[in-house]
Protein backbone atom coordinates (compact mmCIF):
# COMPACT_ATOMS: atom_id res chain seq x y z
CA UNK A 1 0.00 0.00 0.00
CA UNK A 2 1.07 3.62 -0.84
CA UNK A 3 2.19 5.30 2.18
CA UNK A 4 0.41 7.96 3.54
CA UNK A 5 1.52 11.25 5.82
CA UNK A 6 -1.34 13.35 7.15
CA UNK A 7 -0.35 17.16 9.35
CA UNK A 8 -1.85 18.79 11.32
CA UNK A 9 -0.91 22.67 10.96
CA UNK A 10 -0.38 24.81 13.44
CA UNK A 11 1.98 24.09 15.99
CA UNK A 12 2.88 20.91 13.98
CA UNK A 13 4.33 22.40 10.59
CA UNK A 14 4.21 25.97 12.48
CA UNK A 15 6.06 27.15 15.82
CA UNK A 16 2.35 28.60 17.12
CA UNK A 17 -0.78 26.58 18.48
CA UNK A 18 -3.13 29.58 16.00
CA UNK A 19 -2.19 31.27 13.05
CA UNK A 20 -1.16 35.19 13.14
CA UNK A 21 -3.73 35.95 11.07
CA UNK A 22 -2.32 39.48 9.49
CA UNK A 23 -6.06 40.75 9.26
CA UNK A 24 -6.27 41.13 13.13
CA UNK A 25 -3.27 43.13 13.24
CA UNK A 26 -5.25 45.36 10.97
CA UNK A 27 -8.11 45.80 12.98
CA UNK A 28 -5.68 46.89 15.89
CA UNK A 29 -5.20 43.49 17.44
CA UNK A 30 -1.14 43.74 18.28
CA UNK A 31 0.33 39.93 16.95
CA UNK A 32 -3.33 38.87 15.56
CA UNK A 33 -4.52 35.46 17.20
CA UNK A 34 -1.45 35.28 19.31
CA UNK A 35 -1.99 37.85 21.30
CA UNK A 36 -2.82 36.15 24.79
CA UNK A 37 -6.46 38.39 24.69
CA UNK A 38 -7.60 36.60 21.49
CA UNK A 39 -7.97 33.64 23.33
CA UNK A 40 -8.74 35.00 26.26
CA UNK A 41 -11.86 36.43 24.91
CA UNK A 42 -12.99 33.81 22.90
CA UNK A 43 -12.98 31.42 26.07
CA UNK A 44 -15.19 33.94 27.79
CA UNK A 45 -17.56 33.75 24.65
CA UNK A 46 -17.56 29.82 24.78
CA UNK A 47 -18.46 29.79 28.54
CA UNK A 48 -21.04 33.06 28.35
CA UNK A 49 -22.58 31.48 25.13
CA UNK A 50 -22.17 27.73 26.14
CA UNK A 51 -20.69 26.69 22.54
CA UNK A 52 -17.50 25.06 22.07
CA UNK A 53 -14.51 26.72 21.63
CA UNK A 54 -13.93 26.27 17.94
CA UNK A 55 -17.04 28.15 17.67
CA UNK A 56 -16.28 31.04 19.97
CA UNK A 57 -12.63 31.15 18.40
CA UNK A 58 -14.50 32.17 14.93
CA UNK A 59 -16.98 34.06 16.16
CA UNK A 60 -14.48 36.37 18.07
CA UNK A 61 -12.59 36.37 14.81
CA UNK A 62 -15.67 37.82 12.74
CA UNK A 63 -16.45 39.90 15.25
CA UNK A 64 -13.00 41.94 15.64
CA UNK A 65 -13.24 42.66 11.66
CA UNK A 66 -16.58 43.62 11.53
CA UNK A 67 -16.09 45.82 14.42
CA UNK A 68 -13.27 47.46 12.76
CA UNK A 69 -15.40 48.15 9.78
CA UNK A 70 -13.92 45.51 7.24
CA UNK A 71 -15.38 42.68 5.61
CA UNK A 72 -15.56 38.60 6.02
CA UNK A 73 -13.61 38.27 2.79
CA UNK A 74 -11.53 35.30 1.91
CA UNK A 75 -9.10 38.69 0.65
CA UNK A 76 -8.74 39.54 4.28
CA UNK A 77 -8.85 35.95 5.60
CA UNK A 78 -6.01 34.87 3.14
CA UNK A 79 -3.29 38.13 4.63
CA UNK A 80 -0.24 36.98 5.39
CA UNK A 81 -0.94 33.26 4.37
CA UNK A 82 1.94 33.41 2.06
CA UNK A 83 4.42 34.49 4.46
CA UNK A 84 3.98 32.12 7.15
CA UNK A 85 7.18 31.18 9.28
CA UNK A 86 7.25 26.93 9.47
CA UNK A 87 9.17 24.33 11.91
CA UNK A 88 13.05 23.78 10.64
CA UNK A 89 12.58 22.02 7.42
CA UNK A 90 9.15 21.56 6.49
CA UNK A 91 9.24 22.57 2.87
CA UNK A 92 12.15 20.57 2.27
CA UNK A 93 10.99 17.59 4.17
CA UNK A 94 7.29 17.95 2.12
CA UNK A 95 8.53 18.47 -1.43
CA UNK A 96 11.40 15.06 -0.66
CA UNK A 97 8.16 13.19 0.15
CA UNK A 98 6.23 14.24 -2.61
CA UNK A 99 8.74 13.62 -4.81
CA UNK A 100 9.16 10.14 -3.79
CA UNK A 101 5.50 9.44 -4.30
CA UNK A 102 4.44 9.62 -0.33
CA UNK A 103 0.75 11.64 -0.25
CA UNK A 104 1.11 14.60 2.03
CA UNK A 105 -2.40 15.41 3.38
CA UNK A 106 -3.05 18.44 5.35
CA UNK A 107 -5.73 18.27 8.34
CA UNK A 108 -7.17 21.03 10.39
CA UNK A 109 -9.44 23.74 12.27
CA UNK A 110 -8.02 26.30 10.52
CA UNK A 111 -9.45 28.31 7.43
CA UNK A 112 -9.21 26.11 4.67
CA UNK A 113 -8.71 28.96 1.86
CA UNK A 114 -5.97 30.26 4.49
CA UNK A 115 -4.18 27.05 3.95
CA UNK A 116 -4.58 26.86 0.55
CA UNK A 117 -2.85 30.39 0.03
CA UNK A 118 0.19 28.77 2.11
CA UNK A 119 3.69 28.59 0.34
CA UNK A 120 3.44 24.70 0.87
CA UNK A 121 -0.42 24.17 -0.11
CA UNK A 122 0.74 22.30 -3.30
CA UNK A 123 3.11 19.78 -2.14
CA UNK A 124 -0.34 18.53 -0.38
CA UNK A 125 -2.41 15.90 -2.38
CA UNK A 126 -5.87 17.64 -0.60
CA UNK A 127 -6.46 20.30 2.43
CA UNK A 128 -8.77 19.11 5.03
CA UNK A 129 -10.32 22.46 6.89
CA UNK A 130 -12.77 25.09 7.72
CA UNK A 131 -15.20 26.44 5.04
CA UNK A 132 -17.58 28.96 5.04
CA UNK A 133 -21.04 29.87 3.99
CA UNK A 134 -20.96 33.47 1.55
CA UNK A 135 -23.26 35.84 0.52
CA UNK A 136 -24.22 37.19 -2.96
CA UNK A 137 -20.90 39.66 -2.56
CA UNK A 138 -18.80 36.83 -1.21
CA UNK A 139 -18.58 37.96 1.96
CA UNK A 140 -18.81 34.90 4.86
CA UNK A 141 -22.30 35.06 7.13
CA UNK A 142 -21.57 31.72 8.85
CA UNK A 143 -20.02 28.47 9.20
CA UNK A 144 -20.44 25.88 6.77
CA UNK A 145 -18.37 23.02 7.87
CA UNK A 146 -15.81 23.51 11.65
CA UNK A 147 -13.49 21.00 11.27
CA UNK A 148 -12.80 20.42 15.13
CA UNK A 149 -11.05 17.92 17.28
CA UNK A 150 -13.92 14.93 16.66
CA UNK A 151 -14.51 15.39 12.68
CA UNK A 152 -10.62 15.44 12.33
CA UNK A 153 -11.68 11.50 12.34
CA UNK A 154 -14.05 12.36 9.72
CA UNK A 155 -11.39 13.26 7.57
CA UNK A 156 -9.05 10.96 8.28
CA UNK A 157 -11.53 8.31 6.71
CA UNK A 158 -12.52 10.29 3.98
CA UNK A 159 -8.88 9.93 2.97
CA UNK A 160 -9.10 6.52 3.18
CA UNK A 161 -11.95 6.18 1.12
CA UNK A 162 -10.33 8.50 -1.64
CA UNK A 163 -7.14 6.39 -1.74
CA UNK A 164 -8.27 3.02 -1.44
CA UNK A 165 -7.74 1.52 1.72
CA UNK A 166 -9.98 -0.30 3.43
CA UNK A 167 -12.51 0.76 5.81
CA UNK A 168 -10.86 1.81 8.82
CA UNK A 169 -7.03 0.48 7.24
CA UNK A 170 -5.08 2.94 8.88
CA UNK A 171 -1.71 0.40 8.67
CA UNK A 172 -0.07 2.77 5.55
CA UNK A 173 -1.00 6.07 7.63
CA UNK A 174 0.67 8.42 9.72
CA UNK A 175 -0.60 11.16 11.63
CA UNK A 176 1.24 13.73 12.98
CA UNK A 177 0.33 16.60 15.81
CA UNK A 178 1.16 18.73 18.39
CA UNK A 179 -1.67 18.50 20.81
CA UNK A 180 -4.64 17.37 22.62
CA UNK A 181 -6.71 18.48 20.33
CA UNK A 182 -5.54 15.42 18.08
CA UNK A 183 -6.54 13.20 20.74
CA UNK A 184 -9.06 11.57 18.58
CA UNK A 185 -7.40 11.91 15.37
CA UNK A 186 -3.94 9.71 16.96
CA UNK A 187 -6.67 7.29 18.97
CA UNK A 188 -8.08 6.51 15.63
CA UNK A 189 -5.28 5.95 13.69
CA UNK A 190 -3.32 3.97 16.16
CA UNK A 191 -6.17 1.79 17.36
CA UNK A 192 -6.44 0.53 13.63
CA UNK A 193 -2.67 0.24 12.65
CA UNK A 194 -1.28 3.38 12.10
CA UNK A 195 1.72 5.18 12.86
CA UNK A 196 0.95 8.60 15.25
CA UNK A 197 4.10 11.37 16.17
CA UNK A 198 3.94 14.14 19.02
CA UNK A 199 5.83 16.93 17.99
CA UNK A 200 6.53 19.35 20.64
CA UNK A 201 8.82 22.51 20.76
CA UNK A 202 8.93 22.04 24.57
CA UNK A 203 9.17 18.78 26.07
CA UNK A 204 7.58 19.94 29.35
CA UNK A 205 4.44 20.09 27.36
CA UNK A 206 1.22 19.12 29.61
CA UNK A 207 -0.31 17.50 26.31
CA UNK A 208 2.29 15.14 25.54
CA UNK A 209 2.14 13.82 28.77
CA UNK A 210 -1.45 13.45 28.86
CA UNK A 211 -1.54 11.71 25.71
CA UNK A 212 1.36 9.45 26.44
CA UNK A 213 -1.10 8.62 29.63
CA UNK A 214 -3.69 7.77 27.03
CA UNK A 215 -1.23 5.69 25.06
CA UNK A 216 -1.89 7.03 21.36
CA UNK A 217 1.76 8.26 20.45
CA UNK A 218 3.62 5.85 18.65
CA UNK A 219 6.59 8.27 19.05
CA UNK A 220 7.44 11.76 20.23
CA UNK A 221 10.09 14.14 19.05
CA UNK A 222 11.06 17.80 18.85
CA UNK A 223 9.06 19.83 15.41
CA UNK A 224 12.27 19.39 13.14
CA UNK A 225 11.84 18.37 9.96
CA UNK A 226 15.51 18.37 8.80
CA UNK A 227 16.80 16.11 7.10
CA UNK A 228 19.10 14.84 9.99
CA UNK A 229 16.51 15.17 12.75
CA UNK A 230 15.40 11.94 15.11
CA UNK A 231 11.35 12.77 13.07
CA UNK A 232 12.51 12.82 9.74
CA UNK A 233 14.89 9.48 10.49
CA UNK A 234 12.11 7.70 12.12
CA UNK A 235 9.64 8.43 9.16
CA UNK A 236 12.35 7.02 6.30
CA UNK A 237 12.48 4.24 8.25
CA UNK A 238 8.91 3.25 8.45
CA UNK A 239 9.04 4.60 4.51
CA UNK A 240 12.45 2.89 3.57
CA UNK A 241 11.10 0.80 0.93
CA UNK A 242 9.20 3.85 -0.67
CA UNK A 243 11.97 6.65 0.36
CA UNK A 244 15.75 6.11 -1.11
Amino acid sequence: MKSIIIYDFDGTLTPHSLPKFEILEKCGLQNGALNPKFLEISKNKAQEEKIDLYTAIYRTYFEIIQNANLSLSDDNFCLGADTVTYNNGVEEFLKDLKDNGISNYLLSSGIKVYLEKTNIANLFEKIYGTTFIYNNNSEVVGIDYLMNDKNKVEAIKDIIKITGNKQDDCQNIIYIGDGFTDYYAMEYVKRNGGTTIFVYRNKNNQDLKRLKDENVISFSTYADFSCDSQLSKFIKNILKKEVK
